[in-house]
């Protein structure tokens, strides 16, 4: 999802930067997300969730702060099922089609708990690329983690279309390759199938099926769903 918000934030920020009579100099989107678990390249982190963000594209840059909340089992959960997330990215034009964003995130996790070897924060830097394969979104973005030492290479292809003038289907999947310097290296991989809706001329309601899945010994794939609200200014 953290890293979902950062590509998708670039890229509206570029589409915005080449349009020819732009509304507004800068766009906010506000969005509230339940989630029935939270999965973080391909790893559960928690079980029923609230994910509210706020997120700013201004010409090539975009930004915000994205948070899950886990609602039960926060015991159960990693760093008792709190997280907060400052991301940003600067988008640059490749071509027409393409552009290249490299971006920022710090993850806090106010309720770690270091016994357990939780980290109560990491900072990681990416550098994406994004662009139309024929009918096909695709993007292909490289991770590198401070504080995990860390590096992720994840790449994904993604098809929309409109339903009518309020709908719109999405369908996307990804797959990733996580490496750590201490061991416990990994692949992953997704899909997703999401509908959104126009509830107004500012506001949208958007629901979503998941599934995900490892190479970790042990742990078996996850399939999920979300509910959200997103406004923008």
């Amino acid at each position: 999802m953290r890293k979902i918000l950062i590509t998708t934030a670039a890229l509206l920020a570029a589409l915005s930067l080449r349009a020819q009579e732009p509304a507004s100099s800068y766009s906010i989107t506000t969005d509230f997300t339940y989630v029935s678990e939270y999965i973080f390249r391909g790893v559960k982190q928690q079980n029923n969730a609230f994910q509210p963000s706020v997120s700013l594209a201004a010409g090539s840059f975009a930004g915000g702060l994205w948070t899950s909340q886990a609602l039960d089992q926060k015991a159960a959960s990693w760093a008792q099922g709190s997280e907060v997330d400052a991301f940003g990215s600067y988008s640059f034009s490749l071509s027409e089609d393409w552009s290249v964003a490299p971006g920022f995130t710090y993850y806090l996790y106010p309720s770690a708990r270091p016994s357990l070897g939780e980290l109560d924060k990491t900072f990681e830097l990416s550098l994406g690329v994004s662009g139309p394969i024929g009918p096909l979104s695709s993007y292909a973005t490289y991770f590198h983690d401070f504080d995990l030492d860390s590096d992720t290479i994840e790449v994904g292809l993604g098809y929309s279309t409109s339903l009518s003038e309020k709908a719109t289907f999405d369908l996307g999947v990804t797959y990733g390759a996580a490496r750590f310097d201490a061991g416990g290296d990994y692949d992953y991989f997704a899909a997703k199938l999401t509908l959104s809706f126009k509830l107004t001329a500012s506001a949208s309601l958007k629901v979503g099926a998941y599934w995900a899945d490892s190479d970790i010994t042990g742990l078996g794939s996850n399939t999920w769903f979300s509910v959200g609200v997103s406004t923008g200014l």
